[in-house]
């Protein structure tokens, strides 16, 4: 009796290997010894590093590990069956009969399988190959899943009309209203960059995807799936050129802002020296920097139908009507003796009269030469003693220095800058040295300036041998006063001998004094400012310098 054979040994010379997906991350453990693998690297993760992709892959890349383990042997072989023909020959056809069918089993698993995963793979192209936004996308909130791109355009751009998101700011300065709209500020929304960014899900890749086990395919479909299970939101943002606000509120602050207007004397009756004022007007004055910034803050923060209120600086002028009623007065006056002389007197009137009545404003200077003209017998002007190369002498006009030294110490009195002065050839009767101012047509001239805030007034008349310059406007201050001083600071006397000059029109044997002797004469002249009667400052004003004449007699 033959003894059936036991062939073959356990079964496993042969282990198949499969694929099993494990959601959720979890990953079933192998049997001990057996082989496991899964996806290397970080992908997922480092897609997360994307400024963007963030939003959309919160998961770590574990979500799609896959598992492979070893199926291990279970049963053994039955034991071998005796060597006998007939059911040696029916085994072996048997087993070709089950790995036949198994064959065909297998590949129409197969055909099977890889028919699903064509079907799949054209299912998930379909769908990404769609020209509309995928699901679960919200832009400000509004979603625009389902929407070609100009659909999604368009609706936002009527929900942001809904919701008054239209720029219409009202900046209330003072008492004034300002409207800010779109046709003063050029405003816009990115609301076409950001739909273009919305837009990039599931139809872009990454460049984490170089090197990676996953198609990048594949990797736009995961993301467009996880946008549909975690959402994806997107927000516009207000777009404004900083230049163009600057722009706009320069142009405002231009507006608001104004001087003051000081009041001013408005009239002044040389007669009976009475005056009128306007009325002062204040201003304000508001910085560009200070509309901008709470504009640019209210933009900013989405307030685009904010209020703003603000108020100006006011600026006070400097000179009030009431100031001017109060402290406008004579600022200064002086007179000085003429002679008996009616000529020269008659030429002092007729400077007198030319000078009474002027005004000066603040900065402008008056000219003694200019203001009298040029003295003619045309004018009325009358020959009378002058001096002249250092001379007496009869001249048209003769007289008018004192008229000029009188208005040179109402000027220099009233605090009037002091522009053109010189002195005479010597020291004059009706002033003190240092005190007069000589004229003469058209070199030498005496000028003075109003370099105060308000206008000052000139009156200036002869009467009863005579002549009195007053001048009118606004005070220093309380108790303000001012005083001019002399100091003779040389004096050089003449040479007792005179100066003998022979003169062949004189009769023979005939003499007769050409010039006096006169010392000569240094002077400093100081402008004294007081205060409740004690000075405070004392202002040179100029040296004066009178030459030293020697007696001259001419004789034949």
């Amino acid at each position: 009796m033959r003894r059936r054979q036991q062939a073959g040994g356990p079964r496993g010379d042969h282990q198949a290997r499969r694929a099993v997906f494990m959601p959720d991350g979890e990953v079933f453990p192998p049997p001990e010894g057996q082989a496991q693998w899964q996806p290397t690297g970080g992908a997922f993760q480092d897609a997360a590093d994307n400024a963007w992709q963030a939003a959309f892959i919160p998961r770590s890349q574990d979500d799609f590990l896959y598992g492979f383990q070893e199926e291990p042997a279970e049963y053994p072989h039955d034991p071998p069956l005796p060597r006998e023909e007939v059911p040696a020959r029916r085994g072996r056809w048997g087993v070709l009969a089950v790995m036949s069918l198994a064959l065909i089993i297998g590949i129409g698993y197969w055909v099977l399988t890889a028919s699903r995963a064509e079907q799949d793979y054209n299912n998930k192209a379909e769908s990404l190959g769609s020209q509309v936004f995928f699901d679960q996308i919200y832009v400000d909130g509004y979603p625009v899943g389902g929407m070609t791109f100009a659909q999604a355009e368009s609706a936002l751009a009527q929900q942001a009309a809904a919701a008054r998101s239209s720029l219409a700011i009202t900046l209330n300065v003072d008492e004034a209203t300002y409207q800010i709209t779109q046709q003063q500020l050029p405003f816009q929304r990115n609301t076409r960059a950001v739909l273009e960014e919305a837009w990039s899900i599931g139809r872009q890749g990454f460049s984490w995807m170089v090197g990676e086990d996953i198609t990048p395919f594949e990797v736009r479909w995961r993301h467009v799936a996880q946008t549909a299970r975690d959402k994806a939101y997107f927000a516009t943002q207000v777009t404004y050129e900083a230049q163009d606000l600057r722009a706009l509120c320069e142009s405002i602050a231009g507006q608001i802002s104004r001087e003051p207007v000081n009041a001013v004397v408005a009239s002044f009756d040389f007669s009976t020296k009475a005056f009128t004022v306007t009325r002062d007007v204040p201003g304000r004055r508001i910085e560009p920097n200070d509309l901008m910034a709470p504009l640019a803050q209210a933009l900013d923060r989405g307030d685009y139908q904010a209020i703003i209120t603000l108020d100006s600086t006011p600026i006070l002028p400097r000179v009030t009507s009431v100031d001017l009623q109060n402290g406008f007065a004579m600022l200064a006056s002086f007179t000085t003796k003429t002679t008996s002389d009616n000529d020269r007197n008659n030429n002092i009137a007729l400077a007198a009269r030319a000078l009474n009545g002027k005004s000066l404003m603040p900065g402008e200077a008056l000219s003694f030469n200019e203001s009298t003209g040029k003295r003619t017998i045309e004018s009325g002007y009358r020959g009378a003693p002058a001096i002249a190369g250092g001379v007496l002498i009869d001249d048209v006009g003769g007289g008018v220095c004192q008229v000029s030294s009188t208005l040179f110490n109402a000027a220099a009195l009233a605090g009037m800058t002091i522009v053109e002065r010189e002195p005479h050839a010597w020291p004059s009767s009706y002033v003190d040295k240092g005190l007069d101012a000589t004229v003469n047509w058209p070199n030498l001239d005496f000028v003075f300036r109003n370099d105060k805030e308000a206008p000052v007034f000139l009156i200036a008349y002869y009467a009863d041998r005579k002549v009195t310059v007053e001048i009118y406007g606004m005070r220093t201050g309380p108790g303000e006063s001012l005083k001019l001083e002399t100091e003779v600071t040389g004096s050089t006397v003449p040479p007792n001998e005179p100066l003998m000059q022979p003169n062949p029109s004189l009769p023979p044997g005939a003499r007769q004094e050409l010039k006096k002797a006169r010392t000569g004469f240094v002077v400093d002249t100081y402008r004294v400012y007081f205060r409740d009667g004690v000075a405070y400052r004392r202002e040179k004003l100029f040296t004066s310098r009178y030459p030293m004449v020697q007696q001259v007699i001419e004789y034949n």
